[in-house]
């Protein structure tokens, strides 16, 4: 009896060895899946913004430690809509909502999330990726006269770039094939990087339910894939040589990529 009572007490001390924190963060590679743990607060980047309000599927505003456990878990990912911080859960219902919404802003990453969701097994990496999706960018605005786009964070510019425009910059893009870059309010989605000339890009959701009817009323097509891109190496010197994209240095589009993420809201003002 001794004997079984010795062997359960080791085999409960080595158990609970394996889910102990090495001193990288790192539980133990034979560990169970890690959990989030109030204990883990004190491991929390010193620039994880924790006073960031997330809105759930009902539009319940959430704080840090309400939204914490669910994407610490991967059961949930972080994203933007419409300026605000958003939560989507990993569920069949959250699944098939998305799945009626093409132009659902930050679909693709959350697809992507869905499909490959984060299986780190190292609490301080996790928490890290955390801290750098919260200090993402939540508003970009661009100002067509002055050729300027300004990144921006709880109303302070963290960037600020000179665009080019289309061919035929002034006023708002009417139909497809005029080269003009469309005015409203707009998000980014689907950031990827190009084989092309053009390095690398974000789409931009035009056009949107207004823009569509204004061009039928026309009797027009409205046109798609208006983009922020890159900039070949022919065209670095010239002045609003695309066909109604945004177009950015490419060191500028590395910049951007780094700030910000899928969803983000941008404006587009004369």
């Amino acid at each position: 009896m001794r004997y079984l009572s010795f062997l359960f007490v080791t085999f409960i001390a080595l158990l609970l060895l394996s889910c102990k924190l090495d001193k990288s963060g790192q539980f133990a590679a034979n560990g169970p899946k890690i959990l989030w743990d109030d204990s883990m607060i004190k491991l929390l980047p010193s620039d994880l913004d924790t006073t960031i309000i997330v809105f759930d599927a009902n539009n319940k505003p959430l704080k840090f430690r309400e939204y914490i456990k669910p994407v610490f878990d991967n059961v949930a990912v972080i994203y933007t809509e419409d300026g605000k911080w958003r939560l989507q859960r990993f569920t069949k219902t959250g699944l098939d909502s998305l799945n009626k919404d093409d132009l659902a802003p930050g679909r693709s990453n959350r697809f992507i999330a869905f499909k490959h969701p984060d299986t780190s097994n190292n609490v301080k990496d996790k928490l890290r990726k955390i801290a750098n999706t919260l200090s993402m960018a939540d508003y970009i605005l661009v100002v067509k006269s002055t050729r300027k786009m300004y990144v921006k964070r709880k109303g302070v510019d963290v960037l600020k770039f000179n665009i080019n425009l289309g061919g035929r910059p002034l006023g708002n893009k009417e139909f497809e094939g005029d080269r003009k870059t469309p005015e409203g309010i707009y998000h980014l989605d689907m950031k990827f990087e190009r084989v092309d000339k053009f390095y690398k890009s974000f789409f931009i959701s035009y056009p949107n339910a207004s823009d569509k009817q204004r061009a039928m009323k026309k009797g027009l097509k409205p046109g798609s894939n208006v983009l922020i891109h890159g900039t070949s190496p022919e065209r670095l010197y010239s002045k609003d040589w695309t066909n109604g994209c945004i177009a950015l240095k490419n060191d500028e589009m590395d910049s951007l990529f780094n700030y910000v993420m899928d969803g983000t809201l941008i404006e587009i003002r004369k």
